[in-house]
């Protein structure tokens, strides 16, 4: 038994993982925690039922992905839920280029330490533990010359795309102003930017799928989504790729190393990179996946994902069966695709929340 939440996050991520034999124990894996505001969805799922959530997974620092992991780290009673977290903080960043970098007063590193959460544990240190870095904390989470294959509870692996040392190291530079803008800083408030919605792109009436989803496209540059852990889960044999926001050229080195004979990476499902950016879901990605469906998390506010051409290179790219597109809010974006290109005779279907509705549950495997 495998499933998959794609919990209402805004335009961010908030995704539940739960598996385990159908009439035995469950184990779950939390990734991400969407933005602040999303934060009272998702403690309401998370305290539906009882028992441990195994790993909490924060991709990433962008608001719509920390936002609400840290109010869930903040509150009374979920953080004693956690059995382990993964989080690059700025210690991970400075180790990463093979420097000791202090442990700042970031908000969720001091709520991951006052929660004596293990702290990306089992993950080595490049060059020994940083002097100043408390007691079981592990070190960075990151892609080496071999992809990292993590054995996590009940029988479950996660084999690590991203981030590369590389990318890792290209948020440095920018921490500060990332950090401030996602209020992990004690004195200053998250931006809540889905209030400013940057200007809807202009609809592409009339132009085909063939021609979308071959059109150049630049690719994702920002520092924050390129440092994103993103991983293949697999279990009893069913693989869902979690992309978070990696960039591409990262996840396309990693897919490719688990290719098949046929040069192809065979998923059952995947969770489009930054929302279906076309930037993020370049062709050269989806063309490495054969995959029958494809997860969309947002609510298409503030930058209007998923793009019209990651969609095209979706569905362009796989015609037996048909691709399946699940989202998770009957968002305006969903409407003018489904609406530009119906699903009955564009080659595609879909799965969206009831109306009214949102947050979708996507079943997997037995």
């Amino acid at each position: 038994m495998l499933t998959v939440e794609l919990l209402p996050a805004g335009y961010g991520d908030a995704i539940l993982v739960t598996y385990g034999p159908a009439d035995g124990e469950s184990h779950r894996i939390l990734i991400d925690g969407g933005q602040a505001r999303s934060f009272p969805a998702v403690a309401d799922r998370l305290r539906s039922f009882k028992g441990p959530i195994d790993l909490l997974v924060v991709t990433h620092v962008d608001t719509d992905h920390i936002g609400g992991a840290v109010r869930l780290l903040a509150s009374k009673a979920l953080p004693a839920r956690f059995k382990g977290i993964w989080f690059n903080g700025f210690v991970h960043l400075g180790a990463a280029r093979g420097m000791l970098g202090p442990i700042h007063g970031e908000r969720l590193t001091a709520l991951i330490v006052k929660s004596d959460l293990p702290w990306n544990e089992g993950w080595p240190w490049p060059d020994g533990v940083p002097d100043g870095v408390p007691a079981g904390i592990g070190g960075p989470v990151v892609v080496g010359d071999e992809l990292p294959v993590i054995d996590l509870p009940g029988g479950a692996t996660a084999t690590v795309l991203s981030p590369t040392p590389t990318k890792l190291v290209k948020l440095l530079p920018v921490w500060e102003a990332v950090v401030e803008k996602a209020g992990l800083r004690p004195d200053v408030k998250a931006t809540e930017d889905d209030e400013i919605p940057l200007v809807a792109p202009g609809l592409l009436g009339g132009v085909s799928l063939e021609d979308l989803a071959g059109l150049h496209t630049d690719d994702d540059a920002a520092e924050a989504n390129g440092s994103s852990i993103a991983f293949v889960f697999e279990f009893e044999g069913v693989r869902v790729l979690f992309g978070a926001d990696a960039h591409a050229d990262a996840l396309v080195a990693g897919l490719t190393t688990l290719a098949g004979p046929d040069g192809k990476v065979h998923l059952d499902a995947c969770k489009l990179p930054h929302h279906g950016s076309k930037g993020n879901c370049t062709r050269a990605l989806v063309d490495l996946i054969d995959c029958p469906l494809w997860m969309i998390s947002t609510n298409g506010r503030r930058f209007h994902h998923p793009d019209d051409e990651a969609l095209a290179r979706v569905v362009r790219g796989r015609t037996d069966p048909p691709p399946k597109l699940v989202w998770n809010y009957r968002s305006d974006r969903f409407k003018a695709f489904t609406k530009e290109y119906p699903p009955d005779t564009s080659g595609y279907t879909v799965v969206v929340p009831d109306e009214g509705a949102e947050g979708i549950t996507v079943r997997l495997g037995d």
